[in-house]
């Protein structure tokens, strides 16, 4: 009689397969979804709270944008008279002056910057303060149906609509965050 001797390899090969068959109907939950998804640029975009942060945004961005209107003309008013001077001033004293705009300038140039800067921080805090609490909603909504895993749409390239959790975020977001209130904070160098 011949003894056919089976590698140690195979046989461990041989138990996990028959482990992993055996126990996969102990993981498997077939009445609830394993995976979620969330359309989050179209919560972002339709949320009421991402309404009023781009409403108050729009807001502030129209008065800076008057702000900065008016110490262009007057600076562009200052050039025009500076052009009409030169011929008629010394030329140390023209070139003072000419000192004096470019300064003007350089600090309007940074104003612009200061002020998108101020609106840029405060967009990105604002998403972030609205990201959060999806993110929360989407938590909750996880331990209630038994999901153990949501990704965003953008992140997908097909997913059956029954997985969509979508508009039930957005409606928990918006009794949770009706509006947010923008905080318009100027950078300060010194809080680093």
């Amino acid at each position: 009689m011949k003894m056919t001797i089976i590698k140690p390899t195979a046989v461990y090969a041989l138990l996990a397969s028959a482990s992993l068959v055996f126990a996969a109907p102990a993981f498997a939950d077939t009445t609830k979804p394993a995976v979620a998804v969330v359309n989050i640029q179209q919560i972002m975009k339709d949320s009421t709270a991402a309404k009023t942060v781009r409403e108050q945004l729009e807001s502030k961005q129209k008065s800076f944008q008057g702000d900065i209107t008016k110490k262009e003309e007057a600076l562009k008013k200052e050039d025009q008279e500076l052009g009409k001077q030169k011929s008629v001033m010394a030329k140390d004293a023209f070139e003072k002056k000419v000192s004096e705009f470019r300064t003007k300038a350089t600090n309007v140039q940074k104003d612009v910057q200061s002020k998108k800067a101020l609106l840029d921080g405060a967009f990105e805090r604002s998403l972030n303060d609205i990201q959060k609490v999806v993110t929360d909603i989407i938590s909750d909504i996880a331990k209630e149906k038994g999901f153990t895993l949501a990704v965003p749409t953008s992140q997908i390239l097909y997913a059956d609509k029954s997985l969509d959790i979508s508009s039930e975020v957005l409606e928990r977001l918006n009794k949770k965050l009706p509006k947010l209130d923008v905080k318009f904070e100027e950078k300060n160098e010194e809080k680093k």
